[in-house]
């Protein structure tokens, strides 16, 4: 019976005929898994009747018990699309995002941080009853996420595809990594990826670079894993271990997410550790030292530039030099695990200001639109834009318009939502972020070669992953895109210099 009714939806689903923005021949493959009947059963309803239940309840402890149910759902989501190979799809991964970032990151918090007898929400100045109404939107925005994209969007890559690893693929390895080098020798790309001023416009180029670093360190990581041995197996190595040790200069998230696409992006190469269980843990523990060693560089380079006295501002390369010293004198590792400890408790706890912002939306006229047109305008280059407002923050729009006091906040596409149009928005604008995102994906795909829209995928994953960030992160992720592809075209139009192995 179960089975009948699952026919009945891939019957009635219009990605199992032709497919969303469906083109004879697709690059990216057509052998389709199936619709999944627990994403488009089980796992929205588990995730709005928490939320209706918990947006009911109003307290602290309904709004602990969905975000630990938004972590199990998270996890189970992670696990199905890394591990056991489960299709890929914008609106799934955005779901699963959302679910981590405001889920486990509220768990966490309400486990570690010390606060003595008091509540959470009283502890950090919070309304209980706002920060479970909060939690209980991003739990529906999730569920629409998942149950529409299954029902809708089809896998991203059809199970036959694969990245060949043929020398344009190397080649285009060999030259990413030697503008990334460039870029850092021109502080172009910096401490946190690129150099940026607050008030000042950033460099088309800068961002160019910035964008392409995490998932050209994950495709030249999967590439080495699955090549022969020979000439090109070492050099993709040395540009690996160049972009991964750069790839610890940019960020925490960075270095985090880029270990989860390298596991992907293994898939895409045809590379395989089923079976093979020591090769399973050895990746395992590879990919977990990556991270670990990362975060502690990344704390050392942060605590440095308190130490320079030039703050945010300080240069890469002097805060090189401290962190040095720390190595030297064998406290570094003590430094980095302390300044880590402190910083995880609270800084996980991104769901404040969402709540208040959705909270005051429901009080007050949200600013319909004005978030959306202008972080929207930001992305765009000064020389089409001169006139735009450097100067313009999501926060500052919220406490003006809702009388709050953030200067500084966890901004995400759904604090975009609730700042312009309340709960529609938090519904709405990750479907439409997801929607256009994955139609330029298949225009990408008829003009250019499986590769290159391989790592226009990659960045764009890389970007969905990361739960923080404005509709701006967003605009400027598709205007890469464009930019990157137009670059493959003329890429993939050169002569090929090929290697012996």
């Amino acid at each position: 019976m179960k089975e009948h009714g699952l026919n009945a939806i891939r019957t009635a689903s219009p990605i199992t005929q032709s497919g969303l923005f469906s083109s004879p021949s697709r690059l990216l493959g057509e052998d389709y898994a199936p619709a999944r009947s627990i994403y488009l059963t089980h796992i929205p309803a588990i995730l709005v009747l928490t939320g209706l239940v918990t947006w009911i309840a109003g307290d602290e402890m309904a709004m602990v018990m969905a975000a630990a149910v938004a972590s199990l759902v998270a996890c189970y989501l992670l696990w199905e699309w890394l591990f056991r190979e489960g299709p890929t799809r914008f609106s799934t991964i955005l779901a699963m995002t959302l679910l981590l970032g405001y889920g486990l990151g509220a768990v966490n918090t309400w486990l570690t941080l010390p606060r003595g007898d008091l509540p959470l929400p009283a502890f950090l100045g919070l309304d209980e009853g706002v920060l479970a109404r909060g939690m209980a939107a991003v739990l529906l925005s999730a569920a629409v996420l998942c149950f529409l994209g299954e029902l809708y969007e089809r896998p991203l890559f059809g199970r036959e595809f694969r990245i060949p690893l043929d020398q344009p693929t190397y080649s285009l390895i060999y030259l990413g990594t030697l503008a990334i080098i460039i870029g850092y020798f021109t502080h172009s790309l910096d401490y946190g990826g690129v150099t940026n001023v607050f008030g000042e416009q950033q460099s088309v180029a800068s961002a160019l670079l910035s964008w392409i670093l995490p998932p050209l360190a994950a495709l030249a990581a999967a590439v080495f894993l699955a090549s022969r041995k020979g000439v090109a197996k070492l050099l993709t190595g040395i540009c690996t271990l160049i972009l991964c040790v750069l790839l610890m200069t940019t960020g925490r998230r960075m270095v985090i997410y880029t270990a989860m696409e390298i596991i992907f992006a293994l898939r895409l190469t045809g590379y395989r550790v089923k079976g093979a269980i020591l090769k399973r843990a050895l990746l395992v523990a590879a990919l977990a030292g990556f991270v670990a060693l990362g975060i502690t560089v990344l704390m050392l380079l942060r605590l440095a530039a308190n130490e320079s006295g030039a703050g945010f501002h300080a240069p890469l390369s002097q805060r090189i030099q401290i962190a040095m010293t720390w190595v030297e004198d064998g406290t570094a590792l003590k430094r980095a695990t302390e300044a880590n400890q402190a910083n995880v408790q609270r800084r996980t706890f991104v769901l404040g200001f969402f709540s208040d912002v959705l909270e005051g939306s429901s009080r007050t006229t949200p600013a319909l639109g004005r978030d959306l047109l202008a972080l929207t305008s930001l992305a765009v280059p000064r020389v089409l834009n001169p006139d735009k407002d450097l100067y313009f923050s999501e926060e500052g729009l919220v406490d003006e318009v809702f009388g709050l006091t953030y200067r500084d906040a966890a901004n995400s596409i759904i604090t975009g939502g609730a700042t312009d149009f309340g709960l529609p928005g938090v519904i709405l604008y990750p479907l439409f972020m997801v929607c256009l995102m994955r139609f330029l994906i298949e225009i990408f795909a008829r003009f250019l070669n499986p590769l290159p829209v391989s790592i226009v995928v990659l960045g764009a994953i890389f970007m969905l992953l990361q739960t923080e960030g404005t509709i701006t992160t967003y605009w400027v992720t598709i205007r890469n895109e464009i930019l990157f592809s137009i670059i493959l075209l003329i890429f993939s139009r050169l002569p090929v210099i090929r290697l012996r192995s």
